[in-house]
C-alpha cells in the first residue's frame, strides 16, 4: 500500500492532464513585451480605421444606422431594398432637414419648447423680438430645396444651424443680464427665491441647447450615414463582449434557434430577457466581417489587408516571444522578436491567404464549369455528366474550409516555433487538426473557458480603475455640469462614469464648450489606452494559448519534445546552458525520473 502511494506521488500529473499546460498562458499573456506589441497592434489598426473613414466618406462609403444588424438578421433582398430606400431618400430627407433648420433659425421654436417659462424666457423672447423686428420671416418650403443634391442641402442645413446656435447664445446672454437686473430690484426675501429659480431656469436653457444640438447631430447622421470603421467597431466590440460573457454563463448555443417574423426578418437577440450564447455572438461577430466584405468590399479588402500586415509583423513577434517563453522560459526582447517576424513577414502574411486563394480558384473552376450549362441543347447533359468533378472540387473546398477554421490559429505558432514558411504552417496546422480533432477541441475549450475567466478579471480590474478615477476626480469638481441633464460636474460632460458594459464611458460633445472639447479629447486618449490594454491582453492571451496548443498537438502527433524550438544561428550558442549547469540538470533529471519510468500516460 505504501509503495502504491509512493508510486502515485511520482506520477507527473501535469503530463497526465497535459491540458493544464494551458493554465500558464495567463502568466505568459501579461508579459510586458507581448502586451506592448499587442497594444501597438490595436493602436495602429484603430488609427488605420480612423484614417480610412473620412477617405471612404469622400467616395460615398458610409453605413446607414443599424446597417450591420439589418444585414445579419434579414434576407439579402430586404437588406438591399432597405439600403436602396435610404440612399434614394437622402435628397428628400436632406432637403426636409435644410428647410426645417432654416425656419428654426428664425423662430427658434424647437429650442424654446424645452425652456421653462419665467423671467428668463420672457427676457429671451423680448430680446428675440428686438433682434428680428426688422426682418421678415418667410417660411422655407421643402420644395425650395428639392432640386439640389443631399450634400448641398446638408451644407445649407449646417450653415443655418451654426447661425441658430450663435443666435441662441447671444440672446441667452442678453436675457440673463436683463433677468438678473429685474431680480436685483426685488426685496431680499423675494430676491433669494427668484435667484434660485433664475439659476435653475438658466441651467435648463443650456440643457435645451444641448438637446437641440444632439437632435440635429442625430438627424445628420441618419441622413449622411456613419463611418464604416465606426459601425464595425461598435458591432464587433458588442458581440465579442457578449461571447465572452456567454462563456462565463455557460451558454453555448443560446439564440441559435430563433424564429423568423412575418416580414422574413430574423428575431433579434436582446429583446426582453433573451441573451445570445457563445456560438450566436461569435457568428454575429463573423457576420460583421461578412458585411464589411460584401456591402463595402473595396473598403473591407484594403482594411483587412492592412490588419493582416500589421498582425504579420507585430503579431508574428508576439507569437515568437510566446514560442520562446513556452519552450525554454526565455524572454527575448521586442527588437529580437521583431527581427524574426520581419524576416518571416511574407510567411506570416500569406499563411492564412493561401487556403483562401485556393478556395477562390476552385470556386472559379466550378463557375467556369457552370458556363457549360448555357450551351444550347446539350448544355444540361454536359453538366449532368461532369457534375461529379464539381462535387470533388466541393469536397476539396470543404476540406480546406474545415482545416482553415480549425487550424488557422496554429499557422502563426508553426512559423514562430519552427522558423518555417507559410506552406509548412498550412501543412502542420491541417494535419494536427485532422489527426487529433477531439484533442484539438479539448485544448480549444479549456483555453476558451480559462481565457474568458482571465479576461473578465482583467476587464474588471480596468473597470475598477476607471470607476475609481472618475469617482475621486469628481470630488474636486463641483461646476460645469449645467449644460447636460443629470451631470453633476464638467467631468460628467467630458467623460461619463464608466459602466461594466461600456468601459470607456461616453462624452457629450453637444454639451461641451471649446475648452471642454480639448480636455475631453485628452481624457478620451488616456481612457482609450486603458481600454486598448484590455484588448491587448486578449490578443496576447490568444497568441500564448495558440502557441501552447501547438506545442501540445505537435508532441501528440509528431512525438516532439515541448522544449524543441527553432533558434537562429548565433542565438543558439547564447541560449545554450553552461556545461556545469547541463551536468547538474541532467543528474537532477535522472534522479527525478528514475522512479517515474512507465508512469507516462498514453494519448
Amino acid at each position: 500500500m505504501a509503495e502504491d502511494q509512493q508510486e502515485l506521488r511520482r506520477v507527473n500529473w501535469n503530463e497526465v492532464f497535459d491540458f493544464t499546460h494551458i493554465f500558464k498562458c495567463f502568466r505568459m499573456a501579461i508579459h510586458p513585451s507581448k502586451l506592448l506589441l499587442a497594444l501597438a497592434v490595436i493602436v495602429i489598426v484603430y488609427l488605420a480605421g480612423r484614417v480610412m473613414d473620412p477617405i471612404g466618406g469622400l467616395v460615398g462609403q458610409r453605413a446607414m444606422q443599424g446597417e450591420i444588424g439589418l444585414y445579419a438578421n434579414s434576407s439579402p433582398a430586404k437588406f438591399e431594398a432597405t439600403k436602396g430606400t435610404w440612399l434614394d431618400g437622402r435628397d428628400r430627407a436632406a432637403a426636409t432637414l435644410a428647410a426645417e433648420t432654416v425656419n428654426q433659425s428664425k423662430t427658434l421654436t424647437a429650442y424654446l419648447m424645452n425652456v421653462p417659462g419665467g423671467r428668463l424666457k420672457d427676457a429671451f423672447l423680448e430680446a428675440m423680438r428686438k433682434a428680428t423686428q426688422d426682418k421678415s420671416i418667410v417660411p422655407v418650403r421643402v420644395e425650395d430645396w428639392s432640386g439640389q443634391s443631399w450634400k448641398a442641402s446638408m451644407d445649407k442645413a449646417q450653415e443655418s444651424f451654426d447661425g441658430e446656435k450663435k443666435l441662441i447664445v447671444d440672446l441667452l446672454d442678453q436675457a440673463e443680464t436683463k433677468a438678473d437686473n429685474e431680480v436685483a430690484s426685488l426685496s431680499k426675501k423675494e430676491e433669494a427665491e427668484a435667484r434660485k429659480e433664475l439659476k435653475d431656469h438658466y441651467a435648463k436653457a443650456l440643457q435645451a441647447l444641448t438637446i437641440r444640438k444632439a437632435d440635429f447631430a442625430e438627424r445628420t447622421e441618419a441622413i449622411c450615414g456613419k463611418g464604416i470603421f465606426d459601425t464595425l467597431l461598435d458591432w464587433e466590440e458588442s458581440h465579442i463582449n457578449s461571447a465572452i460573457a456567454a462563456v462565463w454563463r455557460g451558454d453555448i448555443g443560446g439564440g441559435l434557434a430563433l424564429g423568423i417574423d412575418q416580414d422574413g426578418q430574423r428575431l433579434l437577440v436582446g429583446e426582453g430577457n433573451l441573451q445570445g450564447g457563445f456560438l450566436y455572438s461569435t457568428l454575429m461577430a463573423i457576420k460583421g466581417v461578412g458585411w464589411l466584405l460584401e456591402a463595402h468590399w473595396l473598403y473591407g479588402i484594403v482594411y483587412l489587408l492592412i490588419c493582416l500586415a500589421v498582425w504579420a509583423l507585430l503579431g508574428g513577434a508576439i507569437h515568437r516571444i510566446a514560442a520562446m517563453h513556452a519552450a525554454r522560459e526565455d524572454k527575448i526582447s521586442i527588437m529580437e522578436a521583431l527581427r524574426f517576424s520581419a524576416g518571416k513577414f511574407f510567411s506570416f502574411f500569406t499563411a492564412p491567404l493561401i487556403p483562401l486563394a485556393i478556395i477562390l480558384v476552385l470556386g472559379i473552376l466550378m463557375a467556369l464549369g457552370g458556363l457549360l450549362g448555357n450551351l444550347w441543347g446539350f448544355g444540361a447533359i454536359l453538366i449532368g455528366v461532369l457534375f461529379f468533378l464539381a462535387i470533388l472540387l466541393g469536397l476539396l473546398v470543404a476540406f480546406l474550409l474545415i482545416g482553415l477554421i480549425g487550424g488557422w490559429a496554429l499557422m502563426y505558432p508553426t512559423i514562430a516555433v519552427e522558423g518555417s514558411d507559410g506552406f509548412d504552417a498550412i501543412s502542420r496546422s491541417f494535419s494536427y487538426v485532422f489527426a487529433k480533432p477531439w484533442r484539438t477541441a479539448l485544448y480549444a475549450t479549456v483555453s476558451l473557458v480559462y481565457g474568458s475567466i482571465c479576461y473578465l478579471f482583467v476587464y474588471f480590474f480596468a473597470y475598477l480603475a476607471l470607476s475609481s478615477t472618475h469617482f475621486f476626480v469628481s470630488w474636486g469638481l463641483f461646476s460645469g455640469g449645467g449644460r447636460l441633464a443629470g451631470a453633476e460636474n464638467k467631468l460628467d460632460v467630458m467623460w461619463s462614469p464608466p459602466s461594466f458594459n461600456t468601459l470607456s464611458g461616453t462624452s457629450n460633445l453637444a454639451a461641451m464648450t471649446g475648452a471642454e472639447k480639448i480636455g475631453a479629447f485628452f481624457i478620451g486618449l488616456w481612457v482609450f489606452l486603458v481600454v486598448a490594454a484590455v484588448g491587448a491582453f486578449l490578443l496576447s492571451y490568444f497568441a500564448s494559448a495558440a502557441t501552447e496548443i501547438y506545442y501540445l498537438l505537435r508532441r501528440k502527433v509528431d512525438a516532439t519534445d515541448l522544449d524543441d524550438v527553432y533558434v537562429e544561428e548565433g542565438l543558439e550558442e547564447q541560449a545554450a546552458p553552461a556545461p556545469a549547469a547541463m551536468a547538474s540538470t541532467e543528474s537532477s533529471n535522472a534522479s527525478s525520473q528514475g522512479g517515474a519510468q512507465g508512469a507516462q500516460p498514453q494519448a
